[in-house]
């Protein structure tokens, strides 16, 4: 039974996250959590069709449809692994949903006849085609603008797979365990230092290991529990997330891309302090590394919050750590993560700095459900890293230098029938030493501020299917940033499509 029976979970496509909270309880799964939470979806309204999400309807407009994410929480309160209700609610649920079952995207598993099964097997692909308006370059870069950073290019971007079962979220101790298969281009977007190093071509498909973890439910401490993850699993920092259907457009923010980690190998603890406070505490070995070394452990936590009416939250999360690398890495290695300088004449000594080289990230996210059908979403992120070898000299010697990173991002998501959606996005990211964006000007690191803008859509023509073209304007303020730095602007038109399966 639910530890509140007045609590009524509504059911979710296995695989897609409710985009109206933050990541971490966007229920990146099969999982169904609590009712009332962040991320933990509160009972839909009977008399609006679709209804769903934090006060009202879906964004995505696909009700309550499995593989419709709630977009108007943070990322880290979209219950990625979720939990499983227990059958008594389930079959409830089954009855109350009957008439909604049009609207919901037939899963392969449910028509193979596997619907009941613990184990839950799902997924989607994403294929997409931007096109640049400056022309493709000489490296055919869309700087700025990730995964699809690929100039007049179609790129397969994820071939996506993922193996679960979920948590129940009853009073019962049980166990569970996801494992995500990422197949496509975006293999190199999502990649981790030390798994599977210069195993793929660049911007040829891969394949990444973007989730494994095995977890715990704990009906102590509190009504709502304890739970406990243990492996890697996507960062709770921030909105958006690397998943193609839990953010509402192709691309992503600079915010996302060059301001936060993907992954973190290590251990979470979720507190459900109340139906409407998480409480997130982890130990984590840095940003998006494996354990092929030892690396120093950091902390990652913060708390979400839902009002009573459950149309506002707000989610923080906090990241601290040494985030350089025990030794330095090899010249020849295709991709560095974001925020390392190479260092050819250093490649593979040990660095004395690394005990000191601590990264401190803070994001805050909060949304808003203005009405059935307006929500907005807004983040802001600060940022800072002590002795980053190599950003006070262009890489010449390794001097180190201290960095300091903020940006500032702003969504409205409108649904303008049941099966579309219009998006808005804005953004400005502040680069002061260039150590994120890595821009060097006459063998110098260069700071700079970067904008976007970004209108899009996302449209359901059936269920299973996702179609979300977007316009994005670029600039920078300072220095060219753009077609091979000789340009401080870039439009770029884009087109995805996702079926879920």
């Amino acid at each position: 039974m639910p530890r509140d029976p007045r609590l009524r979970l509504v059911r979710q496509d296995p695989g897609t996250p409710d985009l109206s909270v933050p990541a971490a309880d966007r229920a990146l799964g099969a999982g169904e959590p609590p009712t009332g939470a962040i991320g933990q979806p509160v009972p839909p309204d009977p008399t609006v069709p679709g209804a769903a999400g934090v006060g009202g309807r879906d964004p995505f407009g696909a009700g309550t449809s499995p593989g419709s994410p709630d977009l108007a929480v943070p990322a880290a309160d979209r219950g990625i692994g979720g939990g499983e209700p227990t059958t008594e609610t389930a079959a409830t649920e089954a009855a109350e949903d009957e008439a909604d079952k049009a609207d919901e995207p037939k899963r392969l598993q449910d028509l193979l006849g596997f619907e009941d099964s613990p184990v839950k097997i799902y997924g989607w692909i994403q294929n997409s085609y931007t096109g640049n308006t400056n022309g493709r370059g000489k490296s055919g870069e869309n700087f700025g603008v990730n995964p699809n950073h690929k100039a007049n290019w179609w790129m397969g971007n994820q071939y996506y797979i993922v193996v679960e079962n979920p948590l129940e979220q009853d009073d019962t101790v049980n166990f569970g365990f996801r494992v995500d298969n990422l197949f496509g281009h975006d293999w190199q977007f999502n990649y981790m230092q030390g798994l599977f190093n210069d195993a793929f071509p660049l911007n040829k498909p891969g394949y990444d290991l973007a989730q494994l973890y095995g977890e715990v439910h704990l009906p102590f401490l509190t009504e709502g529990g304890l739970d406990i993850k243990g492996g890697r699993f996507y960062t709770l920092a921030g909105y958006e997330q690397v998943p193609a259907i839990a953010r509402p457009l192709l691309s992503t923010p600079y915010m996302f891309n060059y301001g936060q980690p993907f992954t973190h190998t290590g251990v979470m603890t979720t507190l459900h302090l109340t139906d409407k406070i998480n409480l997130y505490n982890g130990a984590i070995n840095g940003w998006d590394r494996w354990i092929n070394e030892r690396y120093l452990w950091g902390y990652m936590g913060g708390f979400s919050w839902t009002s009573q009416d459950d149309k506002t939250t707000l989610a923080m999360t906090a990241v601290w750590g040494p985030n350089q690398f025990p030794s330095f890495l090899p010249a020849s290695q295709q991709i560095y993560p974001t925020g390392y300088v190479n260092i050819p004449t250093l490649a593979g000594l040990r660095n004395p700095g690394y005990w000191r080289n601590d990264r401190t990230l803070f994001t805050w996210v909060g949304t808003h459900k203005w009405n059935d059908r307006l929500t907005q979403v807004m983040e802001t992120d600060q940022a800072w890293e002590r002795s980053i070898p190599g950003l006070g000299s262009g890489g010449a010697n390794g001097a180190p230098r201290d960095a300091t990173w903020f940006s500032y991002g702003n969504w409205f998501l409108y649904e303008l029938s049941p099966k579309l959606t219009g998006v808005w996005r804005s953004e400005v990211f502040w680069d002061p030493q260039g150590a994120r964006t890595q821009k060097i000007v006459n063998g110098q690191f260069v700071g700079d501020r970067f904008y976007e803008m970004t209108l899009g859509m996302i449209y359901k023509p059936i269920p299973n299917l996702w179609i979300r073209p977007e316009a994005r304007y670029d600039w920078s303020q300072y220095h060219n940033a753009y077609t091979d730095d000789t340009r401080k602007s870039q439009l770029t038109l884009a087109v995805d499509a996702i079926i879920l399966w």
